[in-house]
């Protein structure tokens, strides 16, 4: 009962049907669910460990690190309203955690979650031939002078939208190739070609951009010689230079450029004014008249500095395990077994941290559930090494509870970057 419970709320989550169905309009579905869920688990007999990876503590500290930071808004009705969704998103979190740390229960979810974004993504495809289920409507962008198609709940904004739905590229990719009969294979396309129709109907350059960082660095985790390996990094890193020089040239002529760069000089004000708490969660734009477009500038001024290091650490040690997968297994039975799922789930976090340079996801639904499911994957596809303990918990050499030098470097990194960027372009 409590993984079909999960299953559901995912659904709501995602699909929302309580949004746009007659007569589920408005309805609480989703509190009601957690709930019923809580008072299940609570009274269940199965192990309640929630911090079973470096990336689930990490996760409690961001949780912890954005609930905190609505206490500098003084605003009690805010404070309230904050840690109430912070504490939502926190026990979905934690629940994938508990409920889905069994591997048959692992497949399923990522399953399931690759269909309802597939799902959204469709409905945004048939918004555009006029067939607007969830009646939201396409929107004019003037500073485009294009259509883009939108979402509802988590989706309501094409920049998410596309995001999102990069998700289903690198798992439709992985089934084609390893999907074995005709209607396998015909599935993989359809999955394919929809979610790669809606990333380009959202009309997002940075949902291109992270969709094609998406497919590099999937050919990197799906390739299992290092020779190839090192050469996709190369041609990579190339590719990545001449976009960035294209992309960036006759930057200070351009308004919408210049305008993001106004927002990361005011995100900077902001952190050295509050660098503990930040000026809380969703409170940015009481500062500034346009939004951050940066996922880590936004975590930096509105949950201050640990609230950064804790979305850094979710970010490096996802991608840490994921690599950790890929070197350790040598086996080809065991790679077969398990490359589908960590070449999904490492592109898309590589995906996640690239758009984040240049979109604001820093509370992203569907990224802080692939989190909580990289976890899980790292302490299957790994069982047996020194990373998982014999209780059946992950962990790397560098991680003694919240402290990673690394991620701390990575964290003083990112500060001294966008400071000198400011430096050198404001």
């Amino acid at each position: 009962m409590l993984f079909f419970g999960l299953i559901l709320f995912l659904f709501l989550q995602i699909i929302r049907p309580q949004d746009f169905i007659p007569g589920l309009e408005g309805s609480r579905l989703v509190l009601y669910l957690m709930t019923f869920l809580l008072f299940v688990l609570l009274f269940s007999p199965i192990e309640k460990k929630a911090m079973m990876s470096p990336q689930d503590k990490f996760s409690g500290l961001f949780f912890v690190a954005i609930a905190a930071s609505s206490l500098s808004t003084f605003w009690i009705t805010n404070i309230i309203n904050v840690s109430i969704a912070t504490l939502k998103t926190a026990l979905m979190y934690y629940f994938v955690v508990i409920v889905a740390s069994e591997e048959r229960r692992f497949k399923i979810a990522t399953i399931s979650l690759i269909v309802m974004m597939w799902i959204v993504a469709l409905m945004g495809v048939l918004q555009f031939y006029g067939l607007d289920i969830t009646g939201v409507g396409m929107k004019w962008a003037p500073n485009k002078q294009v259509w883009q198609i939108y979402g509802i709940g988590n989706f309501d904004n094409p920049n998410d939208l596309a995001y999102s739905t990069v998700l289903v590229v690198p798992f439709a990719l992985a089934m084609l190739f390893i999907g074995k009969g005709f209607f396998a294979r015909t599935g993989s396309i359809v999955l394919l070609t929809v979610s790669i129709y809606c990333i380009y109907l959202t009309r997002s350059r940075g949902g291109q951009l992270a969709l094609a960082s998406c497919i590099g660095s999937w050919l990197y985790f799906w390739l299992a010689s290092r020779k190839w390996k090192r050469r996709l990094i190369i041609f990579g890193g190339l590719g990545i230079l001449a976009l960035f020089s294209t992309q960036t040239a006759g930057f200070r002529e351009d308004r919408s450029a210049m305008g993001r760069v106004e927002s990361w000089s005011e995100g900077w004000q902001l952190v050295k004014s509050n660098p503990i708490l930040g000026v809380g969660k969703d409170q940015f734009e009481e500062y500034h008249s346009l939004d951050t477009h940066n996922s880590f500038v936004r975590a930096g001024s509105e949950t201050g500095l640990f609230g950064l290091y804790a979305f850094v650490g979710l970010i490096y040690f996802s991608l840490l395990t994921v690599f950790k997968i890929d070197i350790s297994i040598s086996d080809k039975s065991k790679r077969q077994e398990w490359v589908l799922y960590y070449s999904g789930y490492g592109s898309f976090i590589i995906s996640y941290a690239v758009g984040s340079i240049f979109s604001t996801r820093t509370y992203d639904l569907i990224f802080l559930i692939c989190v909580a499911l990289v976890g899980i994957l790292g302490r299957l596809a790994l069982q047996g090494s020194e990373n998982v303990s014999s209780d059946g918990i992950l962990s790397f050499g560098e991680s003694r509870g919240l402290w990673s030098k690394n991620v701390f470097a990575i964290t003083t990194g990112v500060l001294i970057v966008w400071y000198l960027f400011l430096r050198q372009v404001w």
